[in-house]
């Protein structure tokens, strides 16, 4: 079976040349849930003995590092059509995680990286047998064995979270495809229990509260001018220019409200994008009619795999264990084609009228 393992794109240095490199965590053990092709969940276990194996730490040695997973393994045959840098052959175990450093090339990865692309994506085969037993204080019923790494791919962050980083870990996922949307989108998300719309309108205004406040400060420069060649129109330009001095004064306080309240453009419209993919997929399971206002990600995702097991409980489960169970429904839905519910095929054209939505609300948002 083929899976994907997630890590954070962790702290780097730029060489001389200009290439990106450092020591990466790239997978680590625990115990992670599934959904089988039967809609039953299961816990898969990575065993210490399996992911430390030699065989599997040597897998990561001198693999190609990839822009998004490919359709396919990578190989001598897509080599240089695929490859955006190197792994070292250092790979080691470190923090009980397994650890390699690597090497980015390619240049426009390289910006991509330095622009907030930071996740790497273990693409692998391994082999999963039905087994009991206990690992951490869970319970698993299957654990992956033969792990063998074909390639570490940059993409950006996932559904479902970091898979394990630096400072912090999170469950791993499988199959998870790496869709990009594209374009960007109005949406009503929320940030830190704050709501907000952005589009160009923002932007739009910010200039336009320049443009103004530059043509009040060329009028009271010219009544400034007026004042001093005319004594007799002094007390009349003088009232004039404080009136212009107020109005300019106004418009910097607006400008200045504008400008503390804008947020930084790229990282908004990444989160505006990852909630938008949250909505489009989850709408294959709740439905159309499904209000997703006001709702955080992780509510949206227990709703959905309440539609896939109705006696599933998120009370005392972790964001990770969340994320993992919701990603492994997406993955189930998108081998076998089914859409609200898991009761049904063919929901390509309900995600189409939904992102079409989204867009069309987005360009009548500020109309």
């Amino acid at each position: 079976m083929k899976f994907y393992d997630r890590a954070e794109l962790g702290k780097y240095t730029e060489t001389p040349e200009g290439y990106l490199h450092g020591e990466f965590p790239i997978t680590r053990p625990g115990v992670f849930p599934y959904m089988r092709n039967g809609g039953s969940v299961s816990q898969v276990a990575k065993l210490p003995d399996e992911v430390f194996s030699k065989e599997t730490i040597e897998s990561a040695n001198n693999k190609p590092l990839t822009n998004d997973h490919p359709n396919v393994g990578v190989d001598v045959r897509n080599f240089k059509t695929l490859s955006v840098g190197m792994t070292d052959s250092d790979a080691h175990v470190e923090d009980n995680k397994l650890v390699v450093g690597a090497t980015i090339t390619d240049p426009d990865m390289i910006a991509q990286v330095k622009s907030g692309k930071r996740e790497l994506s273990i693409g692998f085969n391994a082999d999963v047998p039905t087994e009991s037993g206990e690992y951490g204080g869970a319970q698993y019923d299957a654990a992956q064995r033969n792990i063998k790494i074909n390639h570490i791919a940059i993409v950006d962050r996932g559904r479902a979270g970091h898979g394990i980083s630096i400072h912090d870990s999170a469950a791993f996922v499988m199959g998870d495809n790496n869709t990009n949307t594209g374009g960007k989108h109005m949406a009503n998300l929320i940030i830190d229990s704050q709501q907000f719309e952005v589009d160009q309108h923002v932007a739009d205004a910010h200039d336009d509260l320049k443009k103004q406040v530059a043509a009040k400060e060329a009028e009271l420069a010219k009544l400034k001018k007026q004042l001093n060649g005319a004594n007799d129109e002094a007390a009349s330009s003088k009232k004039e220019a404080d009136s212009l001095k107020g109005e300019r004064d106004a418009l910097k306080t607006q400008l200045k409200d504008a400008q503390d309240k804008q947020l930084d453009q790229d990282a908004l419209d990444k989160r505006i994008d990852a909630r938008l993919a949250l909505q489009t997929s989850a709408a294959r399971f709740v439905g159309d009619s499904f209000d997703f206002k006001g709702k955080t990600d992780r509510e949206v995702k227990v709703a959905a795999i309440k539609t896939t097991n109705d006696s599933f409980d998120e009370k005392d489960k972790s964001d990770d264990y969340i994320n993992a169970f919701y990603d492994s429904a997406v993955s189930l839905a998108d081998k076998r084609g089914f859409t609200h519910a898991l009761g049904g095929q063919g929901g390509n054209q309900n995600e189409t009228d939904s992102v079409d939505k989204l867009k069309g609300d987005r360009a009548n948002a500020y109309k």
